[in-house]
């Protein structure tokens, strides 16, 4: 029996485990404590997450405050099969992984594989997906290709944040926190209703570290040390249950996101937070602007839903890759990413059938200044490469699904998208030489010369690079349910979905300038919906298949040179379990299990054997966690606490899985107690995250043939105490 097998047994066993004590347990009838409904809306309408035919994963206020979730990174441990970290790099970017697929290149021509989503609007670029949340009404990670209803780039899944809303009451809170590496957060919130149909919600954040995570012994800066300020207000119009209108207005400005990197055969002491770089001056920030409409309204018996929203990112970093005194890889970038999108659904429950169609319309405009700034062998190898890239997509899709009851206990559903998309490029490469600046950069932060144009546009088309595309997809689902009991409901689906194609773009060679096309997936899924011993016990549990086509891989090509192909066809198979017990009034249980099988099915032009592990793919992960009260009915209130366990088994982040690039197995412990009156009115609490100052690296740059391999590191222990006051309206 391999590790494997042995891990999805004990698993699985301690499922029944737990299964059997609490029905040993379990109260009578309608007598004990019950699980809580959670409210989703990850099939575009609001359905009970027990009634949801898909795997989905919901975290609501409550959750994301007791397990410790400031950030979409925080998502990981918390979602089954879900792997990511900060972009190699920068602070501000999650490099997803959901079920084996994702995206771990940033630049603006690649897509992500798992799409972020804010209040229903798609956010294009990775960049800066790793949103600082503050007043969320919850979250939902759907697994799996979501191809029909969320269309591109989820071919690995989808991320939804869903924020507050204004509401009827006069309310607010003040939150306060202070931790380690003298860190500081102040939030606030301010909701103020002006008549019976028009409200108004105000949130703002700031926060501040003064001492940075890893320190730089060459120039004695410290990095990675994020500070920022931001403000969402919202005004919301519900003059009726027909209509329902709400403004939303974001702006957030963020620094010392910028993540240095530590070189394997430098660092003979194991310590990741410490550098040896001497580019002074690194530094990553971003600031965006965002401001989204959606609006409901009830036409009879259907339901017309609109999403508007438009985004304006800009982001500027200067990077030292290589960590060394004289630095051999510096990687200085200056960009604006814009987005105007539009998606119009309508949906109704027409007897047996309930059904839903759309259609959906994005523009996107990026606009990238990127530098390649090398001092090789000793400065034997030395240039200064700069290029601007100017890349547009317009994204067209119409799609429908529709689930029919057959019976009370069957229903079919079918559904499909029909995706278009046009997208063009403009490159030109310079090389950088001595001398006065010129070509007018605004501020770039690289090193500053004269531009020496050394190819452009023309010369990628000459190579049989087209500058201009056309990519379009149908991507179907079909499902059928089974509702055995109220409690009990299997399903079956196939599915399919698609990453968009796109250009290899950071390189410095026409020749490298290459197009790759769409990676396709297809899904397979048996799922259980189910709440067992009185809604006590809510488990759920699917099995899953995904087979790629086209898989995109970083590779080498006929002549040598590295380049993002679709060269590959891949399979990644396994099960995930979601267990949530109710003990008592004032314990619950939780945990959930992932596991990955992979192996690729067909590889070609790729430069490692077949029989190697795909990237970012840990055979076993699993959370396990409480959440306990003690009410102290003599002081009038009680205190609380949360603790999870996770577990990550080993993974390679590279291709080659070359062992530089071995990311070893974690264990992290979080912890959480605080105390709070009955009236709800104020809480203090002190936490810790990593409680055990676990030093582990999730990526590694592996540029072996240049002398260097720079290692990444997660997040180390972190300590903070909190206080909140809440007024108005409880």
């Amino acid at each position: 029996m391999n590790k494997l097998q042995y891990t999805i047994r004990l698993a699985l066993g301690a499922a029944g485990a737990m299964t059997l004590s609490t029905a040993v347990a379990q109260q009578a009838p309608g007598t004990g404590p019950v699980l809580q409904e959670i409210v989703v809306s990850a099939q575009r309408t609001q359905e009970s997450l027990q009634d949801v035919p898909i795997s989905v994963t919901a975290l609501g206020e409550a959750d994301l405050e007791r397990r410790q979730i400031t950030s979409t990174l925080d998502l990981i441990s918390q979602v089954p099969n879900l792997v990511g970290s900060n972009n190699v790099g920068l602070g501000s970017a999650t490099s997803f992984f959901l079920r084996g697929v994702g995206q771990d290149e940033s630049i603006s021509t690649s897509d992500p594989a798992v799409g972020t989503y804010i209040d229903g609007v798609y956010i294009a670029r990775q960049i800066n997906n790793n949103t600082y949340l503050y007043d969320i009404e919850r979250m939902e990670v759907l697994r799996g290709p979501q191809g029909t209803l969320y269309g591109r780039n989820t071919s690995g899944g989808a991320v939804r944040v869903i924020t507050k809303r204004p509401e009827d009451d006069s309310k607010g809170y003040i939150d306060l926190s202070y931790g380690d590496y003298d860190r500081y957060n102040v939030k606030a919130m301010l909701n103020v209703p002006f008549t019976d149909s028009l409200s108004f919600r105000l949130n703002a954040f700031v926060l501040g570290q003064d001492e940075g995570f890893i320190k730089d012994l060459t120039t004695g800066e410290e990095y990675w040390a994020p500070e920022g300020a931001g403000a969402r207000a919202q005004l919301r119009y519900n003059p009726s249950d027909a209509v329902d209108m709400t403004l939303s207005i974001d702006y957030a400005d963020e620094k010392g996101t910028e993540v240095i990197g530590s070189d394997f055969n430098r660092n003979t002491d194991n310590n990741l937070f410490t550098v040896v770089s001497g580019l002074e001056g690194q530094f990553a920030e971003t600031d965006q602007l965002g401001v989204t409409l959606n609006m409901e309204f009830a036409i009879g018996d259907m339901t017309l839903e609109s999403i508007t929203g438009w985004r304006d990112l800009n982001q500027t970093y200067l990077l030292d890759l290589s960590d060394d005194v004289v630095p051999q890889y510096v990687l200085p970038h200056d960009s604006n990413h814009k987005q105007l999108s539009q998606e119009f659904t309508l949906s109704a429950t027409s007897g047996k059938l309930d059904w839903l169609a759309g259609v959906f319309y994005m523009a996107e405009e990026n606009s990238s200044t990127v530098g390649d700034e090398l001092f090789l062998f000793g400065g034997a190898v030395a240039a200064n490469f700069r290029k601007t890239l100017d890349n547009d997509t317009d994204s067209y899709a119409i799609f429908a699904q529709g689930t029919y009851n057959l019976t009370d206990r069957f229903a079919v559903t079918l559904g499909g998208r029909y995706t278009e998309e046009d997208k063009s490029v403009d490159v030109a490469q310079y090389i950088v030489l001595p001398g006065p600046a010129t070509g007018g950069s605004g501020g770039f932060p690289g090193a500053e010369g004269i531009l020496f144009p050394f190819w452009d546009t023309s010369d990628v088309v000459a190579a049989g690079t087209p500058s201009k595309v056309t990519f379009s997809e149908f991507t179907p689902k079909v499902a059928l349910e089974y509702r055995q009991s109220e409690d009990l409901l299997w399903y079956l689906s196939y599915t399919e979905g698609f990453k968009s194609g796109g250009w290899n773009a950071r390189v410095t060679d026409p020749l490298d300038f290459v197009l790759f096309n769409p990676e396709t997936v297809q899904s397979y899924e048996a799922g259980l919906k189910s709440e067992l011993f009185d809604n006590r016990l809510r488990a759920n549990l699917t099995l899953y298949r995904a087979d790629y086509d086209d898989f995109i891989i970083t590779a080498l090509n006929a002549d040598g040179r590295f380049v993002t192909i679709n060269a590959a066809q891949a399979r990644i198979q396994g099960i995930e379990a979601e267990l949530l017990y109710r003990a008592s009034e004032n314990l619950d249980l939780f945990g959930n299990l992932g596991t990955m099988d992979n192996e690729y099915l067909k590889l070609e032009g790729a430069d490692f054997p077949i029989t190697n592990e795909i990237k970012r793919t840990p055979k076993v992960s699993y959370q396990l966690g409480f959440n306990w009260s003690i009410p102290l009915p003599t002081m009038g209130g009680g205190f609380f606490t949360t603790a999870t366990l996770s577990h990550q088994d080993k993974y390679y982040g590279g291709l080659k899985n070359d062992p530089v690039e071995l990311s070893e197995a974690i264990d992290l412990v979080d912890f959480i107690v605080g105390y709070g009156p009955d009236s709800g009115r104020w809480s203090l609490e002190a936490s810790c995250k990593n409680c055990s100052d676990e030093e582990y690296h999730h990526s590694t740059l592996n540029f072996g043939t240049l002398g260097f391999a720079t290692q990444f590191p997660g997040l180390p222990r972190t300590w903070q105490v909190r206080f909140r006051y809440n007024f108005g309206a409880l």
